[in-house]
């Protein structure tokens, strides 16, 4: 079983709500991790990234490539499937 994309989100995040929104309607599997939430803390801490929304995708074994651009994202969702 491959892991799940990570989306680190923010409270009342605009681009982040699209980005669930477009990830769900697409049928894509993926964690939200809350960047008030440990899941979220240690993706921030970890990859030093500072800017949601950003989507974490699995490369190896714990451990991800990440983007941080909304345009990005919603480009490399568009081009699953």
């Amino acid at each position: 079983m491959n892991p799940e994309p990570k989306l680190l989100t923010t409270f009342n995040c605009p681009k982040c709500k699209l980005v669930k929104k477009e990830l769900v309607s697409r049928g894509i599997a993926f964690i939200e991790c809350p960047s008030d939430k440990k899941s979220g803390i240690d993706l921030v801490v970890k990859y030093r990234v500072m800017t949601a929304p950003a989507l974490f995708i699995p490369e190896a074994e714990d451990d991800y490539r990440y983007i941080t651009d909304f345009q990005e994202i919603m480009d490399w969702i568009h081009e699953q499937q």
